[in-house]
């Protein structure tokens, strides 16, 4: 921890001129402390932080007083204290792990308990959530769930910005297969109703940048990309898990500013042509499988394919809780 070093050196200035005790900076002191503690606050309720913090505060305060009182042996004592306290908390490095555990334990619990629908796939699994912003909690293995805050039985599992394309594929970029297989294993109750929610990126980002490389109609690009996400599809369906399917919702305006995050190609237009077309066939694709297929997408366009931005969240390119109205029918046939 930078703090002890830095109280060590405090202590060792002191024994060397005891006239420094008088100038420590003691707010400084103090916020370097209850940074500490900042990085612990998800391993404790309120009432145990606030209690902790209060200890923390104490010290340095009655460090303070010592110093005025020009007693350095008092200040020394004082902020050996100090270093003592901050020995015993969880170190810092261990925290992620220990939250993330128990991100985990929260969330397979309310799974098994109230049979929730698991929504596996990127991040526009955070509208099944409840949460009109991305709202991710890790719970290990780079997979993510999301504060619940809907009446609708749902575990979001947010796997990264994974692709359709390659989400069968082992060893591809996010892992998705490999995340998919640890899930199965050790979270997903066996015979649990999973809903895929893949796509939106891969025809928002790649399908008319492949177009134009391969020299393809963006219509075989789409099937290419189905041909690989059916047989993960598949896959989870020889498990004996209950598998749905979520299509791709509409894409972004063109009047949104570009961003980094959230990388395109192709217009408006045709991103949602292309988005027609691939809920259209991943529909029977799914139907012949005995798959159910849920979308949005068809409320949420005009007849000439522009994205009716209203039911976008303020990214401008995830659902918002606005579109609630238009899932609610869908989801109904999950249950």
């Amino acid at each position: 921890m930078r703090t002890i070093q830095i109280l060590l050196q405090l202590i060792n200035s002191i024994r060397t001129n005891p006239a420094v005790a008088a100038l420590l900076p003691w707010e400084d002191i103090l916020l370097c402390v209850s940074e500490e503690l900042s990085y612990r606050t998800g391993l404790y309720t309120d009432a145990r932080f606030e209690q902790v913090s209060r200890l923390f505060a104490e010290l340095v305060e009655e460090a303070k007083t010592e110093a005025a009182a020009y007693n350095p042996d008092a200040v020394i004592l004082r902020l050996q204290k100090l270093i003592f306290a901050l020995q015993v908390l969880p170190e810092t490095e261990h925290v992620d792990s220990l939250l993330e555990q128990a991100n985990f334990d929260h969330a397979c619990l309310r799974h098994y308990r109230d049979d929730t629908v698991i929504v596996l796939g990127d991040s526009h699994v955070n509208f099944f959530s409840g949460n009109e912003e991305l709202s991710f909690l890790p719970i290990g293995k780079d997979i993510n769930t999301c504060v619940n805050h809907t009446s609708y039985p749902f575990t979001p599992l947010h796997a990264g910005p994974c692709l359709a394309y390659t989400c069968n594929r082992p060893d591809a970029t996010y892992s998705f297969r490999e995340k998919a297989e640890y899930l199965c294993q050790n979270f997903i109750k066996p015979g649990a109703k999973i809903l895929c929610c893949l796509g939106e990126i891969d025809i928002r980002v790649h399908v008319f940048k492949q177009a134009a490389l391969q020299n393809r109609d963006y219509r075989q690009i789409v099937d290419d990309i189905l041909a690989q996400y059916m047989q993960f599809l598949l896959w989870l369906q020889a498990k004996d898990y209950k598998v749905s399917c979520w299509g791709p919702i509409a894409s972004q305006k063109e009047s949104c500013p570009l961003d980094p995050k959230f990388p395109r190609n192709g217009s408006e237009k045709e991103r949602n042509l292309a988005t027609a077309y691939f809920n259209e066939r991943l529909s029977e694709m799914c139907a012949a499988h005995g798959i159910l297929f849920l979308s949005v997408f068809g409320k949420m366009v005009t007849p000439d394919f522009e994205t009716c931005e209203q039911y976008l969240s303020s990214d401008r390119c995830h659902l918002g809780q606005r579109a609630l109205s238009l899932a609610q029918t869908e989801w109904q046939k999950l249950f």
